[in-house]
């Protein structure tokens, strides 16, 4: 069984490449034609899907986010009836990036640490973007009852 799974990822991984050289291999991808996607600001901000967080990107590095290991710090901060209230510490994040034109994620899990002495945020390292095209990344914060999202899109360029 795991010899079929491993060689079901690997016909799936070598797909990706649009050149047919494999997981690395480098799309053409020019992200001015794009729409739809994210144009990367200090404190680009989304209300969570669930209107219960909201998430602001305070930092990415490299900006804009970049193919490869990218580190991204997060504020993420209550609401209430819409409007933006306290930060919010001891959340648990789950971090997915997401390639929704492959259907596949990225091969790295993302590591989450709370920023100390600044309530609220929290240190995404790697977003591991390896792949030039659109990527979904997917922030799900969850404490006790509160669990809400939000999607950064961002248009990778080759």
């Amino acid at each position: 069984m795991r010899a079929i799974l491993f060689v079901s990822l690997g016909a799936a991984l070598a797909a990706c490449g649009s050149s047919g050289g494999g997981p690395d291999a480098v799309e053409n991808v020019d992200c001015s034609m794009v729409t739809g996607a994210d144009t990367f600001v200090v404190g680009l901000e989304k209300m969570g899907t669930g209107g219960q967080l909201d998430f602001k990107l305070m930092s990415a590095d490299p900006a804009p986010p970049a193919r490869n290991d990218n580190t991204w710090v997060v504020q993420i901060n209550a609401m209430a009836s819409g409007v933006v209230g306290a930060p919010v510490d001891g959340l648990t994040l789950t971090v997915t990036p997401f390639m929704p034109a492959h259907q596949h994620t990225s091969p790295k899990p993302v590591g989450v640490t709370p920023v100390a002495g600044t309530p609220g945020q929290y240190t995404l390292s790697p977003v591991f973007l390896w792949m030039p095209g659109v990527w979904q990344t997917t922030i799900q914060a969850t404490q006790g009852s509160t669990s809400d999202s939000a999607v950064y899109t961002f248009c990778i360029p080759s």
